[in-house]
């Protein structure tokens, strides 16, 4: 069933039931990275846009955005903007994302990358383009 009709709002889903919508294991690495490593809470959101509309997982740093979370059954994708120092990454990166780079478009020196997280490595690129972006916060830090 679509993600749109299950959960139409206002009440916003639970991190339980888009883990158990998702159902893939890399959703759930992703956000427990993201958490950890920037010290950052998801914050689920209702969007009327085209890239995904209904529920959406948003992660936001000093007012910016880190990147947006798309869930769908059994897959998801991430929405990342991705500075221009990011091409230096381009041959650690996967193909898959390599075609992504060369084919969004720069606008204000960024590309927006919409990412389907299908496999381990594509994760890998998404947490090293999240990286570029918003320095860790580690425990104990201010």
């Amino acid at each position: 069933m679509d993600w749109n009709a299950i959960y139409p709002g206002p009440e916003a889903p639970t991190a339980e039931q888009l883990s158990a919508y998702v159902s893939d294991p890399l959703w759930d690495e992703l956000n427990r990275w993201i958490g950890q490593t920037f010290s950052l809470s998801p914050l689920c959101t209702y969007s009327r846009c085209s890239m995904g509309r209904g529920w959406n997982v948003k992660y936001r740093a000093g007012g910016r955005a880190l990147c947006t979370l798309y869930p769908a059954a059994g897959a998801f994708a991430c929405l990342v903007t991705a500075p221009a120092q990011a091409e230096a990454l381009l041959p650690a990166l996967s193909e898959y994302t390599r075609g992504l780079w060369y084919a969004a478009k720069p606008m204000n020196s960024v590309r927006w990358l919409s990412l389907e997280i299908s496999s381990p490595q594509v994760l890998e690129d998404v947490k090293a383009l999240l990286l570029l972006k918003q320095k860790p916060k580690y425990a104990g830090q201010a």
